[in-house]
């Protein structure tokens, strides 16, 4: 399952229904993302919590259609923010290269990578400050290849061999040439002018390098002693002043760069990245994919900027049924025919919530009313759950409104009520039967009042009773349920479409107590008949409520 998408944050956003979600929680958001989108021109990208219940992955195999996304949370990641165009550097490149890269892009930290673009090291600003600091005076020795040498100064090779390391001290040659020839050694990495006699001077004193600078000219008779002699000799256009300074950027990555350093994953929370980055007082983090491959880089001013992820709700508001991330998010809007549930929000935002049987009702009627396009496969996608939120016109939150927007979907997407209708609740139960489990969690909502918490579970099959689990093992699955969860007790509505009426089973002697005065009938069988019962929101859910808040 994805934990998150991969399109940038900044303009994208996430709509996403309930957790344990139903055929409008998870249909509502694929059109309403469509409708977003085709509205303000942002990236919408419709979203699904846990598993799609059978009868919803038949529905889009029926219309092949593509389902949403499925996520565990709305949290940001580290992929979402991170800068993903800045370059790398190679250890075998210079201090000079990296810092030309540092200042022309205006980072202060480069990651190090080998050739198979595996992170091996970053490189900061900080470094190659204190290099330069530790190493204003010439003398101390050098360990160069000449290639990088050559490179940095970007010299010519007039002779020499170019795979040499050069190890000795460095000096600029202002004496005379007999002076010179006492003080250098050989080995010496000697800078000259044109001074052509201190250039004879240098090789004969077998220096292991000589650098001829301003484009200076070289007799013939200093070329064949280098060649005899073995010395690099090295002509560049730069200053010998200058040409000292670049041979002490001429040190490679490798020596200087900070092996294994601290970094973040791609599909890291950000909050975590951004803990890290405090923590270590750090300006930036590597950012890594599988297997270590460098993804990008994360800033100190991703922090700053303080990014919360857009999201819109569908079919649900309360807090203990949305995505995990929410509350840390900015909402951009609610489409929902429920109760308010407390939900805080940040920020001013739209909410389109009212009294009809399924959310894709209201959002059939903003197609209708703005004119945006529809296609067969999207409207059979809000027909299916309108008539299943509705039980194909069975449930008392049924309205005027959700037989028209049926009605009109019908047209718009070919597709005959009745029929579809038949073949969805035939698709509600998986093959084989499932555990318990499924049967108390697959379509489960807590409600919480006050400082007491109750969940409802409901099953809407047709005939029901033939095929549900023994009802001991429901009540016992609903008994771990309330343990796991904390809640004051728990139900489980088990509602036969085509009867019309339900059997609600109770956690416990709580819950049979609660419903008992709810509905002023006594269990029996540890069963309550419910006749002409249909609908959790309206039927059970205020009964219940009523008796919780009073007893």
């Amino acid at each position: 399952m994805s934990t998150a998408p991969t399109e940038a944050s900044g303009q994208t956003v996430l709509v996403v229904g309930h957790r344990n979600p139903d055929t409008d929680a998870v249909c509502s958001a694929l059109a309403y993302a469509f409708f977003y989108q085709w509205q303000t021109g942002e990236t919408a990208i419709a979203c699904y919590l846990d598993d799609l219940a059978p009868e919803t992955t038949w529905l889009f195999q029926h219309l092949k259609l593509a389902a949403p996304r499925p996520i565990t949370d709305v949290y940001l990641r580290v992929a979402e923010v991170m800068e993903t165009h800045t370059p790398s550097l190679h250890p075998e490149q210079t201090i000079r290269e990296a810092g030309l890269l540092m200042r022309d892009h205006e980072v202060g930290a480069l990651p190090v990578v080998d050739q198979n673009e595996h992170l091996i090291g970053i490189l900061r600003r900080e470094t190659l400050a204190d290099r330069y600091l530790d190493q204003l005076q010439l003398s101390p020795e050098v360990n160069l290849p000449v290639a990088l040498l050559q490179r940095t100064l970007e010299a010519t090779l007039v002779a020499g061999d170019r795979a040499a390391i050069l190890n000795d001290h460095v000096l600029i040659a202002t004496m005379t040439a007999a002076a010179a020839q006492e003080m250098i050694d050989a080995g010496d990495i000697v800078i000259v002018g044109g001074q052509s006699d201190l250039q004879l001077a240098a090789v004969t004193a077998r220096a292991g390098c000589l650098i001829v600078t301003q484009d200076a000219p070289i007799p013939s008779e200093v070329v064949t002693a280098a060649q005899a002699n073995n010395t690099v000799l090295l002509r560049t256009h730069h200053s010998p002043f200058a040409a000292a300074l670049l041979i002490q950027q001429s040190t490679p990555l490798s020596r200087l760069m900070e092996r294994e350093p601290a970094s973040a994953h791609a599909d890291d929370l950000l909050t975590e990245a951004q803990a890290l980055l405090r923590r270590s007082r750090l300006a930036s983090l590597p950012v890594v994919g599988d297997d270590d491959l460098l993804r990008g880089l994360l800033f100190r001013r991703h922090i700053l900027a303080q990014n919360r992820r857009r999201v819109i709700l569908t079919d649900h508001n309360h807090p203990d049924q949305t995505a995990p991330g929410v509350t840390e998010s900015e909402i951009v809007a609610i489409v929902d025919h429920h109760n308010l549930g407390g939900l805080q929000t940040l920020q001013p935002l739209t909410i389109l919530c009212e009294p009809v049987g399924c959310t894709c009702t209201l959002i059939a009627e903003l197609f209708q009313q703005r004119g945006a396009p529809l296609t067969p496969a999207l409207a059979g996608a809000m027909l299916a759950a309108i008539l299943s939120d509705t039980v194909h016109f069975r449930s008392p939150t049924t309205t005027p409104r959700d037989r028209a927007a049926v009605a009109w979907l019908e047209q718009q997407s070919g597709e005959q009520a009745a029929p579809f209708a038949r073949a969805l609740f035939r698709a509600r139960l998986p093959d084989p039967v499932p555990p318990p489990s499924w049967w108390v969690g697959s379509n489960w909502k807590a409600y919480t009042f006050g400082d007491q918490e109750i969940g409802i579970g409901q099953i809407e099959l047709t005939d029901v009773e033939s095929v549900m689990p023994p009802k001991a093992d429901l009540r016992r699955e609903l008994q771990a349920t309330v343990r796991e969860r904390g809640l004051t007790t728990a139900f489980l509505m088990l509602t036969d479409i085509l009867e019309e009426r339900t059997l609600l089973l109770a956690a416990d002697a709580i819950g049979e107590g609660l419903a008992t005065r709810a509905f002023g009938h006594a269990f029996v069988d540890d069963q309550l008949e419910l006749p002409g019962v249909m609908s959790r929101k309206k039927q059970v859910l205020p009964p219940l409520a009523a008796a919780l808040t009073t007893a």
